[in-house]
């Protein structure tokens, strides 16, 4: 296919409406409460809230096709990583599923995340926050009890974990039971377009601090790579998309038993 210039450069668009919408609340917040100033991960923290506020509903509207067809596969004790405002709940199917946990370490989203899970059905019982993020599995399996989780979910989020090959394999040992199921939604590096791989890695040095994820991270095949799986399936967002900056794969994997 042929690249255009727009197909190289569309995230500039994207990145001068984040920033002018999310730093001005940002601001305001932190004139409010001059502490944030000198506290520079709560102020990050504000301003990826507002990025969240301002864009997750487009977000999730444009993916919706592609969760429906996901996310109703999910069953039993679901952990969902970076959970943000919690809109992909309402895709979930309450008959399969038993508990909502949603692993966010931002605290700033997680009244919405409370908000949008009773929205969709779920008791409060049912549902649960884990303020950490996906690295630190160690305090993740303590507020789980030491138990593990039938499902584990990635809806656009494995692009901005530490680590994330390493991460990635400590969460499929240490919190997926045998047996189940990595479900996933990724925008990740474009393999079939070269000459776009080369733009990802280019605007991901501005992408990555201000929207906090790597615009060619290889998540597809670090998923791939894991050697816990019986059962893997890929495939490409719905509606069929071309290569572009902002690719898509989606999965549905199995763990194998003990």
């Amino acid at each position: 296919m042929a690249i255009t210039w727009f197909d190289r450069c569309a995230v500039v668009v994207d990145l001068f409406v984040i920033i002018k919408a999310a730093t001005f609340p940002t601001l305001r917040a932190a004139f409010k409460k001059p502490t944030l100033f000198f506290r520079l991960q709560t102020l990050r923290d504000v301003f990826f809230e507002n990025v969240w506020a301002f864009m997750g509903d487009s977000v999730d509207e444009r993916g919706a096709m592609t969760k429906r067809d996901l996310l109703p596969r999910a069953r039993g004790v679901v952990l969902e990583l970076g959970a943000g405002h919690g809109h992909n709940c309402k895709y979930l199917d309450k008959t399969r599923v038993t508990k909502y946990i949603a692993l966010e370490p931002n605290p700033y989203m997680h009244e919405k995340i409370v908000e949008n899970a009773t929205k969709a059905g779920f008791q409060a019982s049912q549902i649960q926050i884990i303020g950490h993020g996906a690295e630190k599995t160690a305090e993740i399996l303590e507020a789980l009890n030491g138990g593990q989780v039938d499902t584990l979910v990635s809806i656009l989020t494995l692009c901005g974990i530490p680590n994330t090959e390493e991460t990635l394999k400590r969460m499929i040992k240490d919190l997926l039971k045998p047996g189940g199921q990595l479900l996933f939604y990724e925008h990740v590096r474009c393999d079939p377009e070269p000459t776009l791989v080369w733009w990802q890695t280019f605007w991901t040095f501005l992408w990555e601090p201000l929207v906090g994820c790597r615009l060619d991270q290889p998540t597809h095949v670090y998923i791939e790579r894991a050697s816990e799986w019986d059962e893997r399936g890929v495939w490409g967002k719905l509606p069929e998309e071309v290569p572009k900056l902002f690719w898509h794969r989606v999965g549905c994997y199995r763990k194998k038993e003990d």
